[in-house]
């Protein structure tokens, strides 16, 4: 056949969603989606891997293979957890022998039924002239014997819960109405389902690595899961096939076309360091920060294990005080006023005030009035200029091309005055005078709003002012910062250097253990948790 032959063919295309593209989440970017469900569509500007796998289900899936269709004991396999998958981090591997060990001693109401273990994937596949439909879910599979009954088990990394309706349709109608079929090598192949197609009943749950917890998602027959995808699923299926909105944010690091993609703003040099030829990362401000304390800790949290609870009653007041204020300043340049503040209660007991999920009570809710009071003199649109472009905790999301990483940043507030943008974090403490000489070395996060700001990152208008507004039980204060300032500038490509610069050229985030470790909410998962009763010195040399 000749090319021109070939070029006369019906192009045929191939639209694959699995059950996870239908989760609920506002920062899901709908284009990204949209491609990731296209699998003959190419990435653009590939983009090498990780030295480490950061896929923290793989090796937890293997070892739950071994087990169920290998015919290996439990035992063997966890003497070997840390052989299973690629190369993962020591606290990933730990992750994986507790979360498998978990799963296999987890409850699981049988009804009556043997149940038997599913290798391969149930596909809902529809063949039309000129396009493939497919529907999958990735999890755990179960059947009964006579083949009446199929179970779906989601993997959570956390404990169970709720998913979304979308989510449970499509895993629901392809255990209903799918066919067994391996994955497709390469990925842009249809999947090629032999065997017995569809169930007479279907469940659905969601299980919870960290504590074997089992939440029932869905239990019913082929009409009822019918019925169920026709209201919550199928149109969820179609929009995801047609997303147009561009969404940019931490999943701007997975997508196919970041590297083309309007969404990030392009600021090449923004971190101040290359990456070479390294892969891309993406990283906040925050994620720098608990780099700088523990590379472990970051890495950890930036795979999401479980983590215990993290914040002291003082952090819980500073989250508490940013909401309050994040839902007062959504009017679009309303001033806040005192009457609209919690207010300072007698006696002290009775104290207590909301915002957001963050509640405070006792003294530290009388703290939380006094310091939203002394807001309300300098509040942004007090008296204020003509003011437009107000967001409030916006997500901002850069692409530095040089440093090969997406850099994400949720300010506390920016609007444009007289033309001119402001940037304005807020940060609450109870001491009284300041603590800092600088505040672009203390609070990267005015560095990076420098160097945006500076290199017009925010779009239309000029560089107008950075302020650090620092609230106090005692009174407020608001710093200032010229973007314009060269030496300003220069300070604030130094720190993001100093800061971005140790983070881009690590490959294995080791420990970092001592004193910081009896706050570290990953802990658990670390194999160099030196324990809760550290006395010794805190170890400057690295990992144990």
């Amino acid at each position: 056949m000749t090319a021109q032959q070939n070029d006369a063919l019906p192009m045929v295309d191939l639209v694959r969603v699995g059950a996870g593209a239908a989760r609920d989440a506002d920062a899901t970017c709908p284009t990204s989606l949209r491609w990731k469900a296209q699998p003959l569509s190419r990435a653009v500007g590939r983009f090498p891997k990780e030295q480490l796998d950061d896929f923290v289900l793989r090796p937890v899936m293997e070892v739950l293979d071994r087990v169920e269709f290998s015919g290996e004991s439990s035992d063997d396999v966890f003497s070997t957890v840390h052989d299973v998958g690629g190369l993962a981090h020591p606290g990933v591997t730990r992750f994986a022998d507790h979360a498998a060990r978990t799963y296999l001693a987890a409850e699981f109401s049988s009804a009556g039924h043997s149940m038997r273990p599913v290798r391969e994937l149930w596909v809902a596949q529809r063949v039309l002239p000129s396009v493939v439909w497919e529907l999958y879910a990735w999890g755990r599979r179960y059947e009964s014997v006579d083949g009446g009954l199929r179970e779906f088990r989601f993997l959570r990394l956390g404990a169970a819960r709720e998913r979304s309706r979308g989510e449970v349709a499509i895993a629901a109608y392809a255990a209903a109405f799918g066919t067994p079929a391996e994955f497709p090598d390469p990925w842009s192949e249809p999947f090629r389902p032999s065997g017995r197609t569809g169930a007479e009943r279907v469940r659905v749950l969601d299980v919870g690595l960290v504590d074997g917890s089992v939440t029932p998602l869905f239990d019913g027959t082929a009409g009822e899961v019918e019925a169920y995808f026709a209201e919550h699923g199928r149109a969820r299926v179609v929009e995801i096939a047609r997303g147009e909105d561009v969404v940019p944010g931490f999943g701007c690091g997975d997508c196919k076309r970041v590297a083309v993609c309007r969404g990030p703003v392009r600021m090449p040099g923004l971190l101040g360091v290359e990456s070479g030829q390294g892969s891309l990362r993406t990283v906040s401000i925050s994620g720098l920060r608990y780099y700088r304390t523990c590379p472990a800790q970051a890495y950890l949290r930036t795979v999401h294990l479980p983590r215990t609870y993290e914040y002291s009653p003082e952090a819980e007041l500073g989250h508490a005080v940013h909401a309050w204020l994040e839902a007062a300043h959504r009017g679009q340049g309303t001033a806040c006023r005192p009457d609209t503040m919690p207010p300072v209660t007698t006696p002290v007991a009775d104290a207590a005030w909301s915002a957001g999920k963050w509640r405070v009570e006792g003294e530290f809710a009388n703290l939380g009035a006094r310091m939203l009071g002394h807001h309300v003199e300098i509040c942004p649109f007090r008296d204020a200029p003509a003011i437009d472009s107000v967001q409030v905790e916006p997500q901002l999301t850069f692409f530095d091309t040089v440093a090969r990483a997406v850099v994400v940043a949720k300010p506390d507030l920016i609007y444009r005055e007289c033309g001119h943008w402001v940037w304005r974090e807020l940060k609450t403490t109870q001491k009284t005078k300041r603590y800092y000489t600088d505040p672009l070395e203390e609070f990267p996060q005015l560095a990076l709003a420098v160097s945006v700001l500076a290199a017009g990152g925010l779009g239309p208008g000029g560089a107008g002012r950075i302020e650090l507004e620092i609230l106090r039980p005692s009174g407020a204060e608001i710093v200032v910062i010229d973007p314009t300032d060269d030496e300003r500038v220069q300070t604030a490509r130094r720190v993001l250097r100093e800061w971005a610069g140790p983070w881009r050229s690590d490959h294995t985030f080791e420990a970092r253990p001592g004193r910081n470790c009896r706050g570290c909410p990953v802990s658990v998962w670390c194999p160099s948790y030196p324990g809760p009763d550290l006395d010794e010195k805190e170890d400057e040399t690295g990992a144990a």
